[in-house]
């Protein structure tokens, strides 16, 4: 069963559950048999997409809430399993904790800068850029002109404008990158 298929059949039984909704009364709501119906939320089938088009015509819900996978209420993110894009010479590297995905319009990274080092933005996209120092000096280049933003102090800027990170201190930068977009399209 593909991943979409599975969305379908786990959305569409928890959105009939939800309205106390038997499969004969989804049947008659939807137009759809009712063995058909059975056999979307048990995954043996593949709807066609007139066959979901009915479906969320009959409930009335969005194409998207029965296609996408449900989202937890909550989500505990372990950093140790994201994965980390690392600078081939190990001067820098950047994890997404929260990427950008069509639930939220924003991002949250985190980055880890050596001594001595620095790397460019991480988007030029429309919107802004939220740094938290959590340890060491950020020094932020941009083009209107550089800032030293030190631990425990934060800063914000256009997205849209290239600006690099530097660290010239002796110990290593870690920022928190809080990343909203403007014009957010999905």
């Amino acid at each position: 069963m593909s991943q979409l298929d599975k969305n379908i059949a786990e959305n569409l039984k928890r959105i009939r559950k939800s309205r106390n909704m038997s499969l004969d009364m989804l049947s008659e709501k939807t137009g759809v048999s009712k063995s058909m119906l059975g056999q979307i939320e048990r995954g043996e089938s593949n709807p066609t997409v007139a066959t979901i088009a009915k479906i969320v015509d009959g409930i009335k819900v969005p194409f998207e809430e029965l296609i996408y996978e449900k989202t937890h209420p909550v989500e505990i993110i372990d950093n140790d399993k994201l994965p980390v894009y690392r600078a081939q010479d190990g001067a820098y590297q950047v994890r997404a904790i929260f990427p950008c995905d069509r639930h939220r319009c924003f991002e949250v990274y985190e980055a880890k800068i050596e001594a001595g080092e620095g790397c460019a933005s991480l988007t030029e996209e429309n919107g802004y850029e939220y740094i938290m120092v959590v340890q060491g000096v950020l020094t932020l280049e941009t083009q209107e002109g550089m800032y030293e933003v030190a631990a425990n102090h934060a800063i914000k800027l256009d997205a849209l404008k290239h600006h690099r990170y530097h660290n010239k201190g002796t110990q290593r930068l870690i920022l928190n990158i809080f990343v909203s977009y403007e014009a957010f399209v999905y």
